[in-house]
C-alpha cells in the first residue's frame, strides 16, 4: 500500500467512501492509477515515505 494526498474531493466507486481534500489515504498504486484513469491526475498526489537510516531508533 502507498500513501496519497487527496487534492480534490472525490467518491471512491468501489467503497462509496468520500475522500476529502487535504487528507491522506492509503491505497495500492494499481488502484490509484485506476482513479487517475477514471477522473484525472489532479485528484491524488503520492506521498513518498521517508526511510529511516540503518540503526536509527
Amino acid at each position: 500500500m502507498a500513501k496519497f494526498k487527496v487534492l480534490k474531493n472525490f467518491r471512491d466507486i468501489h467503497t462509496n467512501e468520500i475522500h476529502k481534500e487535504n487528507t491522506e489515504i492509503e491505497m495500492t498504486v494499481k488502484r490509484a492509477k485506476e482513479v487517475e484513469k477514471n477522473l484525472d491526475g489532479s485528484f491524488l498526489e503520492r506521498i513518498e515515505e521517508e526511510k529511516e537510516p540503518e540503526g536509527a531508533e
